[in-house]
């Protein structure tokens, strides 16, 4: 009797979840047959821990093993699959798995955890046709949207009152301008609204001093889209009624404009082996050999390239087309960065030729940010514009035909004739 008692690990399982309390449901389950009242955003700062949470219902259970499926089909490693395993299961267990998430809730889900993987539930959920995508925006829509509202409220009228005349909804009819000019506008005057905004209630106590001042503050490119986007802000507010005058009717920037200039040999030498994986020499190869911007290789796609013929179609603004005739090492850069993705992302449904990590799975199936293209410049010690330059001025150095460079690059006329003024300027000094 005085003998100890060992337990089988049967027993031990059974004692601890017989003493486990037992979990019921969540009271918040969205039901099928819920009416909706309101949109809200979601707090999930006061969620509590794994073991804490609700049951799932068998509807939530079924869910969980489709998602482990759909992770293993796609080649999902562990960790990534753990992780979206339990951020659906946070998702499901408070609301349950009867009707569509929004997508809202999942993104500010991703806010809370230490460690989720968002866009991968989402890449799931839309594929079960379980998601409640966000209201069709763009990326400079939501960024303009945010930054207008940052203002006080005096000021935030005012500039929301630029942005619908400039989308075409003013007082005057206006051709509809994109998302992405307003954004380049906004961001160049930025720091002049953050200032104004903290000592004037109103954009009318702006003068023409201030505009001057703010415009002297930066230089060369950055002086001259500051001033366009204070023209644009204020002429408009002004035909719009809303301003009394423009103070930005009688500034001028007057400058030369420079022209290009090479870059030194020691900075291009070894350029696309110092790169530092496949994404990266591939994105330095199409700039330093073909002189794509980055708009232009954040829009390639996998079915525009068509290896038998050795060509790359690159699709530029207004529907216009550009057919790259690929040299050696540029297919076989191409070659390495495919392989190197199937590698990564085998089943990736994002149909772009360059993507990250998180455009691999994501719903939307983004293209390559424009800031991964910039860093990786950046890391180089270089700019893609000036990488850009000066293969089109190399170009121009070994020919005097601006036709050529047209049809090389895509450039228009009057930058094909920059770049000839800048290889050859013998050409254009005038002789007594």
């Amino acid at each position: 009797m005085l003998g100890p008692r060992f337990s089988s690990k049967a027993e031990v399982n059974r004692r601890a979840m017989s003493a486990a309390p037992v979990r019921a449901p969540s009271e918040h389950l969205v039901r099928a047959d819920q009416l909706h009242l309101f949109d809200c955003e979601r707090d999930w700062s006061r969620l509590p821990a794994d073991e804490n949470l609700p049951a799932l219902t068998d509807q939530s259970q079924a869910l969980i093993e489709a998602m482990r499926v759909f992770a293993r089909e796609r080649q999902w490693d562990p960790a990534t699959t753990t992780f979206s395993v339990r951020t659906l299961t946070v998702l499901l267990s408070w609301i349950g798995a009867e009707m569509p998430i929004r997508a809202a809730d999942i993104r500010a889900l991703r806010r809370t955890l230490d460690k989720g993987t968002g866009n991968r539930t989402l890449a799931f959920l839309a594929a079960h046709d379980l998601l409640v995508p966000d209201p069709t925006t763009t990326a400079s829509e939501r960024w303009v949207t945010t930054h207008v509202d940052q203002y006080p409220d005096h000021i935030a009228t005012e500039v929301h009152a630029w942005v619908r005349a400039m989308r075409g909804l003013g007082r005057r009819r206006r051709k509809p301008r994109s998302w992405k000019l307003i954004q380049n506008h906004l961001y160049a005057v930025r720091p002049l609204l953050n200032t104004w905004s903290t000592q004037y209630r109103s954009l009318r106590d702006v003068t023409e001093d201030h505009i001057v001042n703010g415009v002297r503050q930066v230089t060369g490119s950055a002086a001259r889209h500051r001033l366009a986007g204070l023209r644009s802000i204020f002429g408009i507010l002004k035909s719009e009624r809303i301003l009394p005058s423009d103070p930005t009717r009688t500034v001028t920037n007057s400058h030369a404009r420079p022209l290009p200039t090479p870059l030194r040999d020691d900075q291009l030498r070894g350029l696309i082996e110092r790169a530092e994986d496949p994404r990266a020499q591939l994105i330095v190869a199409l700039v330093a050999v073909h002189a794509l911007n980055v708009e232009e290789i954040r829009a390639l796609r996998t079915d525009s390239l068509d290896n038998r013929a050795g060509t790359l179609t690159v699709v530029r603004p207004r529907g216009r087309t550009r057919i790259l005739y690929l040299d050696e090492l540029t297919r076989a850069l191409i070659v390495r960065w495919l392989r190197h993705r199937h590698a990564m992302w085998p089943a990736s449904p994002n149909p772009h030729l360059l993507f990250s990590s998180h455009g691999a799975h994501a719903a939307d199936t983004p293209p390559l940010a424009v800031l991964t293209i910039t860093n990786t410049f950046r890391r180089l010690g270089l700019q893609s514009r000036r990488v850009r330059s000066d293969r089109i001025l190399h170009e121009a150095t070994t020919t005097e035909d601006p036709v050529l460079l047209v049809r090389l690059f895509g450039i228009t006329v009057p930058t094909a004739m920059r770049y000839l003024h800048a290889a050859h300027p013998h050409r254009t000094t005038p002789t007594r």
